[in-house]
């Protein structure tokens, strides 16, 4: 398996102030949106190397549209990894 990152767009919500993150997690609770960065390991596990917190959900989604995957939640929008777009749930 190859390492790799991906973005998880999702509402801002009291408990990711407690997340544990590898780099950088500098908690805004009147952000209405969480980025997530989340490495993927060679092994396969995962780690948040951080958060980032905003109001600005298109810049968010235009930040997360440069890696390979990506899920945007509010918009129900996800990319895989093969690049297809696709709605959810």
């Amino acid at each position: 398996m190859k390492a790799y990152s991906y973005m998880i767009i999702k509402n801002n919500y009291p408990e990711l102030e407690r997340e544990s993150v590898l780099l950088e997690n500098n908690y805004k609770p009147k952000a209405k949106y969480a980025m997530l960065n989340k490495i993927v390991h060679k092994d396969g596990s995962e780690n948040i190397a951080t958060i980032v917190y905003s109001n600005n959900l298109e810049a968010l989604h235009n930040r997360a549209k440069e890696f390979v995957s990506w899920y945007n939640y509010p918009l129900k929008l996800s990319k895989n990894i093969q690049g297809y777009i696709t709605e959810l749930p």
